[in-house]
């Protein structure tokens, strides 16, 4: 049931009345909280029906293990997690050494991932919350154009739809224009004017407010971007940030990229059981089936990040050159005006 919950919110992501049916953003900023928040939610239920549903690890334990000790020594190592050794090289007898090596990851897959998930599609819900609330319903108006192009429409109803718009943004202009003569606003006080302007969400009728609240959520889809990848490496370890780089070297140089101490699938692990007061210790070899798909999703998502994030420093670079060129903002306008 988790697994369809998960499947079924992101089949709402991604073509949902009420979240991809809002086309008041850019196709860039649907990249980023539409496309990108359901291709890590699919990931996520794939990881969970592998950890919860399948066999995310198996040790190989020593042969006087009963089934309760070997079921006892899968448990214990998955959570207490494992550390990797190469196979060419000795298990170190430093506890510090082993502890450097572990592996603290692969239980928590799903959770980093639907946290990623988070990550992008809160900017998303930061623009939903606050841009109704400059006195302009984008969402209405966003709709009534869309019906308005439908070529299927009666002329009379593509007027009404027309004049509808055009009252619309008539009365948000001159409550605005209300707004700011209010207060002192248009008085020689600098810091005043300059307090109006940044304090956006305080005062909704600027005629700012839209424009400022876009082009931060616009910022916060390119700061994001670019933190995911950090923070991959935060939670992850073992210098994830350079991932793809070692990828796509091993690959031109024709050497199998998929053995990797990021996301190892042998590994090792320590555990201890007390028998008649006295403790044993065993080390002993597991497998992790897990990894098999950690690495494909999390090398997936380094060039998918990598990518998203060359396209929001372009995105969020031509947003702030046609808000700042008094030309370029006209001739948008005009462009639409006449299509």
């Amino acid at each position: 049931y988790i697994i369809m919950d998960i499947l079924d919110f992101a089949k709402k992501l991604s073509a949902g009345k009420h979240h991809s049916a809002r086309n008041d953003d850019v196709f860039i900023d649907r990249l980023n909280h539409r496309y990108t928040v359901t291709m890590i939610i699919v990931f996520a239920a794939v990881v969970t029906t592998q950890q919860y549903f399948g066999s995310p690890i198996t040790c190989w334990v020593p042969a006087q293990f009963t089934g309760g000790y070997e079921k006892y020594a899968n448990d214990i190592c998955w959570i207490m997690n494992t550390y990797y050794v190469p196979l060419e090289h000795d298990i170190p007898h430093s506890e510090t050494t082993r502890y450097e090596r572990m592996l603290k990851y692969y239980q928590w897959s799903p959770f980093i991932l639907l946290f990623m998930a988070l990550c992008f599609y809160f900017p998303r819900m930061l623009w939903r919350s606050l841009n109704n609330k400059s006195g302009l319903d984008i969402e209405k108006l966003v709709d009534a154009a869309m019906k308005q192009e439908q070529n299927d429409n009666p002329a009379e109803e593509r007027t009404k739809t027309v004049d509808y718009i055009v009252s619309s943004i008539r009365v948000y202009i001159d409550n605005r224009y209300e707004a700011t003569n209010q207060n002192g606003y248009n008085q020689r006080h600098y810091p005043k004017k300059l307090w109006y302007h940044f304090i956006f969400w305080r005062h909704r009728h600027l005629s700012a407010y839209i424009v400022l609240l876009f082009t931060f959520v616009k910022f916060l889809f390119l700061t994001n971007s670019l933190l995911q990848i950090f923070l991959l490496n935060a939670f992850l370890g073992n210098e994830y940030h350079l991932f793809g780089f070692e990828v796509i070297v091993k690959f031109l140089r024709g050497l199998d990229w998929g053995e990797s101490k990021r996301f190892p699938r042998v590994t090792l692990c320590d555990f201890h059981i007390r028998e008649v007061g006295i403790v044993h210790r065993y080390t002993v070899q597991c497998v992790l089936p897990i990894n098999l798909f950690n690495e494909k999703i999390f090398l997936i998502l380094w060039f998918w990040i990598l990518l998203l994030a060359a396209f929001n420093i372009g995105d969020f670079i031509s947003w702030i050159l046609r808000i700042v060129r008094v030309d370029g903002r006209s001739a948008y306008v005009r462009r639409k005006l006449a299509m």
